[in-house]
């Protein structure tokens, strides 16, 4: 992918459900180049599986079949062209082409990949979110991400797992997505300042609820973002929560 390894995208990664999204659309909002869900095909280029240009031509075969990438690469116009000056160029077409263009990759699954992300962007600027696991594993419940509560949090227990496993080696950032929700201004500052970009406003996490609750399907809850915190309690309870999850929900303070 050319020149493009030597500069320092902003990657965003974190268990399902957890607020990898969230993230996404603050950074959007103050013109960051944030792609969402194109690793799923940038990954297989990163291996030379394909070319630039296949995986554009795939993604966007994957778009045209899938409502809700539509909503987030609406103005899609690629081009081989523009797949061979770069993952950079490929993004223009997509979101546009910014000022102070910075630009970068959410995927959850990043979390399982960071020391192969970090050999191919050693300056990447790494963002990881958590989430209280109980809260994750209703929103998979809620989204049929899980087959039940204990899939849901072999999930969440795999991710937190994975990211202990690099955290120490790789340089990056954790988020609490309770504290983002709660101090908007001052996470998204503490993001800033690490990812050398600047923030208008973080205000924008307050309107993103991570999961379904008892007052929207949606993903929005605009009167109280904290809706679906502890509502894990309509589908299971704490006695449900395995061992594993409960030692790593108490080494992250949530218990």
């Amino acid at each position: 992918m050319g020149d493009d390894s030597k500069l320092s995208p902003v990657i965003i990664c974190g268990c399902k459900r957890s607020g990898t999204t969230a993230l996404v659309r603050i950074l959007n909002e103050n013109g960051i180049t944030i792609s969402n869900e194109w690793a799923l095909f940038a990954w297989g280029a990163w291996k030379h599986e394909f070319s630039l240009s296949d995986w554009l031509h795939n993604k966007h075969l994957e778009v045209e079949n899938t409502e809700w990438l539509q909503h987030w690469n609406y103005r899609m116009k690629l081009s081989g062209e523009e797949a061979e000056l770069g993952f950079q160029a490929a993004l223009h077409p997509v979101y546009g082409s910014k000022p102070r263009w910075k630009w970068g990759d959410k995927w959850p699954d990043y979390v399982f990949h960071m020391r192969e992300i970090k050999a191919h962007f050693p300056n990447a600027k790494v963002i990881n979110i958590y989430r209280d696991g109980r809260d994750v594993v209703a929103s998979m419940l809620r989204k049929q991400i899980a087959d039940d509560v204990n899939h849901g949090f072999e999930q969440w227990v795999s991710a937190i797992g994975a990211w202990r496993s690099w955290e120490n080696e790789v340089d990056h950032i954790a988020i609490r997505q309770e504290d983002l929700l709660r101090y908007p201004a001052e996470v998204g500052a503490y993001i800033a300042r690490y990812c050398g970009i600047r923030l208008s406003s973080a205000d924008h996490a307050r309107h993103v609820v991570l999961g379904a609750d008892e007052q929207s399907d949606d993903d929005y809850v605009a009167e109280n973002p904290f809706a679906h915190t502890g509502a894990y309690t309509a589908l299971f309870s704490d006695d449900d929560v395995p061992p594993a999850a409960k030692r790593l929900l108490a080494s992250l303070g949530y218990i």
